[in-house]
């Protein structure tokens, strides 16, 4: 459903994790770690408080560190500690993370629409583009930029600026997709249009811009555009 007129976007940006890469393998072994069905939550939340952190205090700390760090930080909110050894298998298992269902459906589907598609995250490019390999993801992609390259993390203005110069886009001609709401608020003030994708207990912020377009998965995202393309032409 789309809250008001959106001009069809020429390059179609999305996030990976969450948003194409499904987390649930993860969030089952946090809360088991934690000992709580809010482990995986709390801890998402700390690390990416600390990768604002970052953002604030002009420093880069690489992804897998903080996400170690604030792992060792949420792990003492509940009491427990986390070995280095069960933090290592925890990282070794984003590596084998599955898609989310439609997401090779819609994707192919954009890419037959003639969109420009790419991809933009905070995580590392060779953790990003090993299991992009991996799953054949790749493919769809003419480009996957990693925030590192900057040294800051979305949702810094900064990260959808400098993604836009790469692929030689205007930002008001790119639809960010993304199923975290810090990242739709981001990318709406750096002027990009913006697509939910809703999944799981993902909150929007009521205080930014309402996403153009709302949905449940990137094929029923392919099939508001492909209709929106057929209402531009006709």
């Amino acid at each position: 459903m789309t809250p008001n007129p959106l001009p069809t976007p020429k390059l179609i940006l999305f996030d990976v994790y969450e948003t194409l890469l499904d987390m649930s393998e993860i969030e089952k072994r946090v809360n088991a770690l934690m000992n709580s069905k809010m482990g995986y939550r709390m801890w998402f939340e700390v690390f990416m408080q600390y990768c604002f952190v970052d953002n604030c205090t002009v420093q880069f700390n690489d992804f897998s560190s903080i996400a170690q760090a604030t792992m060792q930080m949420t792990a003492g909110l509940f009491g427990k500690t986390i070995s280095d050894h069960d933090i290592d298998d925890l990282l070794e298992v984003m590596k084998h993370l599955p898609l989310h269902e439609g997401v090779q459906e819609g994707l192919s589907k954009l890419k037959d629409l003639g969109f420009r598609l790419a991809a933009l995250t905070n995580s590392p490019s060779r953790v990003v583009l090993d299991r992009m390999h991996r799953t054949g993801l790749i493919s769809y992609f003419e480009m996957v930029l990693s925030a590192e390259h900057v040294q800051k993390y979305k949702p810094c203005i900064e990260v959808y600026d400098w993604a836009a110069t790469k692929l030689g886009a205007a930002p008001e001609t790119i639809l960010l997709v993304s199923s975290h709401g810090w990242d739709i608020a981001g990318a709406a003030n750096a002027k990009m249009k913006t697509a939910c994708i809703k999944r799981g207990a993902e909150l929007l912020y009521p205080l930014a811009p309402v996403p153009d377009i709302s949905c449940y998965s990137v094929a029923e995202l392919a099939e508001i555009l492909a209709e929106r393309s057929a209402t531009d032409a006709g």
